[in-house]
């Protein structure tokens, strides 16, 4: 099994945090600027990823294991890049 690196998705979540439009929200129920970052792997080592709604179009949906967070602009990018990663190995687990 093979993961994206935590270097790779820090740098990811770091460059969504820069789009980060004042009206942007990752939920309805968002109140701070925010987006939806899937991202998603086949344990290849081979990714991709898409923020935003990820009904039925993206780069995500080649691949069956995803992890979805919510990205503010505070956000600590590591962090999140981390929880990425756990997602995506806690999902090709089973």
């Amino acid at each position: 099994m093979r993961l994206p690196k935590i270097k790779e998705l820090t740098a990811l979540v770091k460059h969504v945090k820069k789009h980060i439009a004042d009206d942007y929200r990752a939920s309805e129920d968002d109140t701070a600027p925010s987006m939806q970052l899937t991202v998603a792997t086949d344990g290849s080592g081979d990714w991709d990823y898409q923020t935003g709604d990820n009904s039925y179009t993206g780069g995500a949906y080649r691949f069956p294991y995803w992890a979805v967070v919510s990205v503010y602009r505070r956000s600590k990018s590591a962090d999140l890049a981390r929880e990425i990663r756990s997602q995506l190995a806690g999902l090709m687990a089973y």
